[in-house]
């Protein structure tokens, strides 16, 4: 059975819309003046994920998303992820989370000059073939 696995990036710091807000409680920018990137370039986070998603079945035949929110840390790694919406498949959703745990560091988002924590989210997207 073949998948074929589309990830959307969908940054929640997509700033140039809206300018810097300043951080949350946590000291984590939702919406810094410049978005975490990741550091290999966005084409190789898409050949990442390919090479790392272990997903075996899925549970129909539509397509699944699942939404992985996670911190970019100030030094650029990924810090806590989790899934902020399920796929309906457990395993997807697990492959997913340690995916986004095992990424090389990122380029830290920046407020001001500075290099800060900054929230993050990828939709990961399958559908069986």
């Amino acid at each position: 059975m073949k998948y074929l696995f589309t990830v959307l990036t969908v940054l929640l710091s997509l700033t140039s819309f809206a300018q810097s807000k300043g951080p949350n409680a946590a000291g984590v920018y939702e919406r810094p003046e410049v978005a975490a990137q990741f550091a290999p370039g966005p084409d190789s986070l898409d050949r990442f994920i390919r090479h790392h998603i272990h997903v075996k079945h899925a549970g129909n035949d539509k397509v699944d998303n699942a939404v992985v929110i996670f911190l970019v840390e100030q030094d650029g790694h990924v810090g806590a992820a989790e899934i902020l919406r399920t796929s309906g498949d457990k395993d997807f959703d697990n492959d997913a989370v340690a995916i986004v745990k095992a990424m090389p560091k990122w380029i830290p988002a920046k407020d001001k000059g500075a290099a800060v924590r900054s929230s993050n989210m990828l939709t990961f997207s399958y559908q069986m073939r």
